[in-house]
């Protein structure tokens, strides 16, 4: 006999007590209130097959008098009034209500398939999930957590398998980089973003108030119907759209408040620990002390770092109507996000708008989406010696605040100190102005028609504009060492047009048995960028125009365009919803390529079988809802190189003298043409398993895939003698990605009062360049502020891995340092007790590049991340927990800040220092000359283990009853929100969610900005 069995009887039952004895201590918890007074409502529940339900939940509507179904499937309600209405429900079953007329009830719930029927969108459309054939992820709003996140990147964090999403620090609006299922291309890697059918080059400056699911296509059979631009995955996002509310607004208001504070200061030196550093260094190298670190007693103790870094303020409001009638529905929204960076000077302001029209009647339908976004930003100063973060960080701390005797009024730098720039310069608008304007207009119109039931011809235009502007100042200001006597402004301005044009026709018939999906459309899309730029010298102090300026006069722009034309197709095929089989092609044609090249196809092909749909099945296992096979092979493309690089770029301007004092104007071909090169394409092949058992409770969801990218847009070093300035493209390198990723969760609803769910979600993923342009090609990257590479990317190895010297301890006596030879010769003749010591990895007598070794990966092998949430009543609970293991990080942050041969602050771990007494000490002799070179940038000293366990985000929230309201309000929730409580980590730095922009060096951080710590109080008002 088949059995359902409730979570409380079963807990009980589990614990050792018997389950009849379970099922009576249960039903009477659930009923110490109940009245044996009135009436005694009594019934049984069973499944459409008539087998009974134990553990489902009955209850009198509106009231807390309740219970659970015994062993038998059956229930008594005391203190039941005739005509009250009975709400039984039981998970992975359709809740049923019933009036009750005093007689015996006897119910059969029918099993819930909503899980099955959920639908999710793939390219140009949406399919059942029983339906899928490849690898799509499906997260929808709720599941999000978007009302406490500024992007959408942040909320996305360890919400997909496959797909690696990593913060580029914690500045204000700062954008996160996604990665899906590794890094294929040596040039840009980011997804193909798809919102509402506009595409879009990121999705940042996108309301996450405004979205209602987001849909992740991973392989090459769901991706390839975008071919040449779906090679690093596609995101599709769709926005909430209005309803039929019979012309009666739905009004939501949301709005947070919070403070974010740096997760982590580092440990820096203060006025005494900086002066002895300093002074036992110098003295080291028969110097004297720096004037700067003499007679601390008149001098002042700043700690930059607390002074710049502060708790700062971040807010979010959003609020949309959005309803409808019979015919048309709407929505309509605005944003308003702004968040204070915890530096000091840096702050991010957005305002978004979304207005979104449907019409339906008959046979046609049209449509219209706008999408607003105006973003404000100022950011961090950008300048050598690590930027802004850098600057404060290795402030002296006997550095004066402020001098209202120079010019700009703040302390001078003097002696033999290094001339950073004074960190209240930087945030000091009359010095030192950055601003940064970021305008984007995004629209569709469509408009459709189905002549025929299942036949549908629909247009989409799609333009799209951004007005992108960069400015910055600077003023007059003399801070001794570091001054400036000429103010100065540079204006940068972007304007990229793009127009999308799409013809669309498909065909959704089901015929008994036989369902059938038909896709065909064309496709064209022009872009257009202008980019100008000027600057200039000499203008009065505070005027921040160009016009102003007096001298030091220069502009520079150009303008670029390319146009994309495709043709696509697609199939789907089901029969009886056991055994499914999609094949998609797509044409593209690019202008980025000559006319020989200019075409390519993207094919792909993708079977389903679902097991749990087979009758031997059906009536063996019961308790399986979906067993799913599946697996597909497809082709995707690349073109993301800049346009024109199959031509040769001729620069004017270069003058050469005509030996009679004057000067002939000439030209020279500073790029040469590339004729040849096409289309990188990514082939990938994926099978996948989906497992949904114990009435939805169970679920999992795995793949394995490996993707292979080959004929990479690379560019292949040429001689100098050629005479070219930029080494040509072409279609040289080979890179490889395969790996395992997996969804397992368990959703439970125990009964009216409480449920809970949780998922653990990981992937593995290794990353392997097969080859380059020439077997000997390397590109080098990862340079430090000396200018030193610490990162290569060359076959047979991972892209950007560490190439380091090993470093095997200090040398403790002289004759240790003696011992250390190679034929008679020292192998390192420079070094005394207290230098570090190095290892001769070629055997070759000395220290040199040569030495280099791999010493690891920028990729994690294993990401990772739990997602648990818990309803009780009308409270709710969420927690996510986020980590990664097995990758590498270069910490040129510590580098930097252990290099005590300049006149900058140190960690505070310099100041223990070798000495013969303190063999084991954290940093090897202090000398000013470093003559051994202990902290050279291409030592694996300052490789450390990025793995991290991460509690990402907290969330505790209430809904108020409606009953509160008496009907003016529908719902009214508060929660509050806490973000990056604490990590996990050995891992040195600021924090080790560490990506670099450059795809080189991604595991590579100098002085990223400091990850912020969250805590938000919120709300959420539905009328």
């Amino acid at each position: 006999m088949k059995l359902h069995i409730g979570g409380v009887s079963l807990f009980l039952a589990l614990s050792g007590l018997p389950l009849g004895i379970a099922n009576a201590l249960d039903t009477g918890v659930q009923n110490l209130s109940i009245s044996q007074q009135e009436s005694i409502c009594k019934g049984v529940v069973k499944d459409s097959k008539g087998e009974t339900i134990i553990g489902a939940s009955v209850v009198v509507k509106g009231t807390s008098n309740g219970t659970i179904t015994d062993f038998d499937g059956n229930f008594s309600l005391s203190n039941v009034k005739k005509g009250a209405t009975i709400q039984i429900s039981f998970v992975g079953f359709k809740s049923q209500e019933i009036v009750w007329d005093g007689s015996p009830i006897s119910v059969a719930l029918k099993e819930d398939t909503e899980v099955l029927d959920e639908v999710v969108v793939i390219g140009y459309g949406v399919q059942k999930k029983a339906d899928l054939t490849g690898s799509v992820a499906n997260v929808s709003a709720e599941k999000l957590n978007t009302q406490s996140n500024a992007t959408i990147g942040q909320a996305l964090q360890g919400k997909i398998a496959g797909v690696d999403i990593v913060s580029q620090g914690g500045a204000p609006g700062g954008s996160t980089r996604v990665m899906v299922r590794g890094i294929g291309t040596l040039n840009n890697s980011a997804p193909l973003y798809i919102v509402d059918g506009m595409y879009m080059s990121g999705i940042d400056h996108i309301n996450p108030g405004d979205i209602e699911s987001i849909d992740v296509l991973k392989d090459a059979s769901s991706a390839a119907i975008y071919g040449s631009r779906a090679a690093n995955g596609v995101v599709i996002i769709t926005t909430k759209s209005g309803t039929n509310t019979d012309g009666k607004p739905i009004i939501d208001l949301s709005a947070n408040v919070g403070v974010t504070a740096p997760s982590k200061y580092l440990d820096m030196l203060d006025a005494a620990g900086w002066a002895e550093v300093t002074t036992i260094a110098r003295k080291a190298a028969n110097l004297a002390p720096l004037e700067m670190a003499t007679d601390l007693a008149s001098k002042p103790n700043n700690d930059w770092q607390d002074i710049m870094l502060n708790p700062a303020l971040m807010q979010n409001y959003n609020l949309s109507v959005k309803g409808g009638g019979k015919y048309a529905n709407y929505y309509n929204s605005i944003g308003y996000t702004n968040q204070d960076g915890v530096v000091k000077g840096t702050n991010f302001q957005r305002y978004t708008m979304q207005s979104k029209v449907d019409f339906k009647k008959g046979i046609f339908q049209a449509g219209t989406n706008i999408i607003l976004s105006y973003d404000q930003n100022k950011p961090l100063m950008s300048d050598t010696r690590g930027g802004m973060i850098g600057h404060i960080i290795q402030s002296v701390p006997t550095l004066e605040k402020y001098n209202p005797d120079n010019v700009g009024g703040y302390g001078s730098m003097y002696g033999d100190v290094t001339n950073l720039t004074h960190p209240l310069v930087m945030v000091d608008e009359n010095l030192m102005d950055r601003n940064q304007d970021n305008i984007k207009v995004f629209a569709n119109a469509y408009v459709s028609i189905e002549p025929i039931k299942g036949l549908k011809y629909k247009l989409n235009f799609t333009p799209d504009f951004q007005f992108y502007r960069n400015s910055s100042y600077t003023g007059l200001f003399n801070c001794g060492l570091s001054k400036k006597e000429e103010t100065s402004i540079s204006d940068q301005q972007k304007r990229t047009r793009n127009i999308l044009v799409e013809h669309l026709l498909t065909f959704d018939r089901t015929f008994g048995k036989h369902k059938v999906s038909l896709l065909a459309g064309y496709s064209y899309q022009d872009t257009q960028v202008r980019w100008l730029e000027g600057s200039a010298e000499g203008m009065p102090e505070g005027i921040k125009e160009i016009d102003g300026a007096s001298k030091g006069f220069a502009t520079k722009g150009n303008l670029t365009r390319s146009v994309l034309t495709s043709v696509l197709g697609r199939v789907f095929y089901s029969y009886d919803n056991r055994y499914l089989i999609t094949a998609t092609i797509r044409r593209d044609g690019s202008s980025k390529f000559a006319s020989s090249n200019r075409y390519g196809n993207f094919p792909s092909i993708s079977l389903g079988w679902n097991i749990a749909e087979e009758k031997f099945v059906k009536n063996n296992v019961p308790w399986l809802e979906q067993l799913k096979l599946r697996g597909g092979y497809g082709v995707l493309g690349n073109q993301e190189i800049t346009d024109y690089q199959f031509v040769s770029v001729v620069t004017s301007g270069i003058n050469y003298p005509d030996g009679d004092g004057g000067l002939i104007l000439g030209a020279f071909p500073k790029d040469f043409a590339t004729p040849n090169i096409k289309w990188e394409e990514t082939s990938m092949t994926n099978i996948g398993i989906d497992f949904l058992a114990l009435h939805n409770r169970l679920s999992l969801t795995a793949d394995w895939y490996i993707k292979n990218t080959k004929d990479i847009l690379l560019q292949v070093p040429i001689p100098i003698s050629t005479g070219g300035a930029n080494d040509p493209y072409r279609n040289a390198g080979k890179i490889q990605n395969k790996g395992f990723e997996f969804n397992i969760g368990w959703n439970d609803y125990i009964n009216k009062d409480l449920s809970y769910g949780i998922n653990f979600i990981g992937s593995f993923n290794k990353n392997e360049v097969i080859s380059m342009g020439t077997d000997s090609q390397v590109i080098n990257s990862g340079a430090t502020n000396q200018n030193i590479n610490t990162c290569k990317t060359l076959a047979g190895y991972p892209i950007g891995g560490f190439w380091l010297i090993p470093a095997l301890g200090y040398f403790n006596s002289v004759e240790e340092v003696q011992a250390y030879q190679k034929d008679g010769q020292l192998i390192q003749p420079s070094a005394e007790p207290g230098d570090i010591k190095f290892q001769d990895t070629n055997n070759d007598g000395s220290i040199t590049d040569d030495d280099r070794v791999y010493c690891g990966s920028p990729f994690p092998k294993f990401t990772y991340s739990i997602n648990a949430n818990l309803t009780y009543k009308n409270f709710d609970f969420s927690i996510g927990l986020q980590g990664v293991t097995g990758n590498k990080i270069y910490n040129a942050t510590r580098q930097t800040l252990e290099d005590v041969t300049k006149g900058t602050n140190f960690l505070a771990s310099c100041l223990d220092y070798w000495t013969p007494d303190n063999t084991d000490a954290a940093h090897p002799r202090l000398i000013w000359t470093d003559p051994n070179r202990n902290t050279r940038a291409e030592s694996n000293r300052y490789l450390e283990d990025g793995s991290y366990f991460r509690l990402r985000n907290i969330q505790i929230g209430y809904t108020f009853p409606n009953s509160w309201f008496k009907g003016v309000v529908q719902k009214a929730r508060i929660y509050v929100n806490a973000e990056n409580l604490f990590t996990i980590t050995s891992y040195t730095g600021y924090t080790p969610d560490v990506n670099a922009t450059n795809v080189y060096s991604r595991g590579f951080d100098e002085f990223i900005y400091p990850s912020n710590r969250t805590f938000m109080l919120g709300f959420n008002v539905t009328f």
